[in-house]
């Protein structure tokens, strides 16, 4: 199976909508991980506090670039790296914030 990976010229930005649930903040209070169960998958990322929206209702990422149906998002950097998700299109939009 050939990659159909293709890189944006310009990341669009998105917001990914979260509950409560879905987001466990380290004891230090500077780092918090988030878990996500999309489309069947399980997705996960180790990103700043301070970067989650108001009462921690979203995480801002980023469109980079698609591989055929699937989108590549990239999430803030962190400690531990720059977190990368691969979404199928449709799953992406379920989850999205306004």
């Amino acid at each position: 199976m050939t990659s159909q990976l293709t890189w944006y010229e310009t990341p669009t930005p998105i917001k990914i909508g979260l509950k409560p649930a879905q987001i466990r903040v380290s004891p230090l209070g500077n780092d918090a991980v988030i878990i996500l169960f999309v489309g069947g998958m399980r997705f996960e990322a180790l990103v700043p506090t301070a970067t989650l929206g108001e009462d921690h209702r979203f995480v801002p990422a980023a469109k980079v670039g698609k591989n055929g149906e699937n989108e590549i998002i990239f999430l803030p950097t962190s400690n531990e790296g720059r977190p990368v998700w691969e979404i199928r299109k449709e799953d992406l939009e379920e989850i999205l914030a306004p």
